[in-house]
C-alpha cells in the first residue's frame, strides 16, 4: 500500500509540474499578444511573432493533452491505490473471522474432551 501511496504522490508532482508549464506558456502568449498590441513590434517582425503564437499554441494543445492524460493516470491510480486498501481489510477481516473459528473450534474440542461425568463449564 505505501508504494501505492508513493506513486501516487510522484503522479501528482508530475501533473503539478505540467500543469505549470501550461501556466508558463500562457504567460509567455499573453507577454507576446501584448506587445503585438502595444506596436512594440515592427512590421518585419509580424510573422515571426505570428509563427511563434502557433508553435506557443501547439505545445499549449500538447501539454493540455498531457495534462488530461496525466489526471487520467493520477485518477487510476488513486482507484488502485484505494482498490489495494479494501484488498488489505478484507483479508484482516478474513484472517480476523478464522481466528474466531478456530477458538471455537478449540473450545469445542476442549468440552468434547472431558469426563462423562463433569458438568461443570470451563
Amino acid at each position: 500500500m505505501r508504494v501505492q501511496a508513493q506513486m501516487r504522490r510522484v503522479a501528482e508532482t508530475e501533473l503539478a509540474r505540467t500543469r505549470e508549464r501550461a501556466a508558463a506558456l500562457e504567460a509567455d502568449r499573453a507577454a507576446l499578444l501584448g506587445a503585438l498590441g502595444a506596436g512594440q513590434f515592427g512590421h518585419l517582425l509580424l510573422g515571426a511573432a505570428n509563427r511563434r503564437l502557433q508553435g506557443l499554441a501547439a505545445e499549449a494543445g500538447a501539454v493540455e493533452a498531457e495534462i488530461g492524460r496525466q489526471a487520467d493516470a493520477l485518477r487510476e491510480r488513486g482507484l488502485a491505490e484505494k482498490r489495494s486498501e479494501a484488498l488489505v481489510e478484507r483479508a484482516a477481516a478474513a484472517e480476523a473471522r478464522e481466528h474466531e473459528r478456530r477458538e471455537a473450534l478449540d473450545r469445542l474440542d476442549g468440552l468434547a474432551r472431558r469426563p462423562p461425568g463433569d458438568a461443570s463449564l470451563p
